[in-house]
């Protein structure tokens, strides 16, 4: 397996990139000990790199140290963020705050589900991300866009919002959609992407996808190789 050029390694790289600007930007509006955060963060680093350059098979990789330190690195990272949160009262109003934080959500989504994507994925890009089957709940306008609508989405677990300019989506559809890094398009802030309008099998429980269909594959390999070409 060659590590150093693996879709899953390679945006397990880009969140730990968006955690270290979120934390030397200082971009979290809360009292928090950035310096505890930066340990975390240059642990996991360090761990990274052991990973990258393992150059070993997927399932020895997962169950590495390094696999289970990183990951321990960015639980204690987690930690420390949603004490302060739940201290705090933190809500975030803005735009630019929910961007802020939706970007938390994303990098810790990507690390927390590492290993699973080692063990149980093969090496498509695609499976780089979280592929998931989601359930539209709520459907309004983007205001300022004749084209845009947002969706609110379930996973049979959290909530998800999605902005998309797909036309014909409706009420209770069953989609596939990417977990992707978070966008602000119009104010909006959108957690993730649609795959395509095609409606999934109604049998298909919510959640994570394994079997996907082919055009939600290439949609997302594209997706994913667009993360990837930075951190090659």
């Amino acid at each position: 397996m060659d590590t150093a050029k693996d879709a899953r390694i390679l945006v397990l790289e880009d969140a730990l990139r968006r955690l270290n600007e979120i934390v030397g930007n200082r971009k979290l509006k809360l009292h928090i000990e950035y310096s505890k955060l930066n340990n975390e963060l240059k642990n996991a680093g360090s761990r990274l790199y052991e990973i990258k350059y393992a150059y070993t098979d997927a399932e020895t990789l997962a169950e590495s140290e390094a696999t289970k330190s990183l990951i321990e690195s960015i639980k204690n990272f987690s930690e420390i963020v949603k004490s302060s949160i739940a201290s705090s009262g933190f809500n975030p109003s803005t735009t630019k705050d929910q961007l802020v934080y939706a970007d938390l959500l994303y990098c810790f989504r990507i690390v927390e589900g590492f290993q699973t994507r080692l063990l149980d994925f093969d090496e498509d890009p695609a499976f780089a991300v979280d592929i998931l089957a989601v359930e539209v709940s709520q459907m309004q306008d983007v205001s300022g866009s004749d084209n845009l609508s947002v969706c609110r989405c379930t996973d049979g677990k959290r909530i998800w919002r999605i902005v998309t300019n797909i036309q014909n989506i409706q009420l209770e559809s069953k989609l596939a959609c990417a977990v992707l890094p978070p966008v602000d398009m119009l104010g909006v802030v959108s957690e993730a992407m649609f795959l395509g309008a095609t409606q999934l099998d109604s049998e298909i429980p919510l959640g994570l996808l394994k079997d996907c269909p082919s055009h939600a594959l290439d949609q997302a390999r594209a997706q994913v190789l667009k993360i990837t070409k930075r951190m090659s």
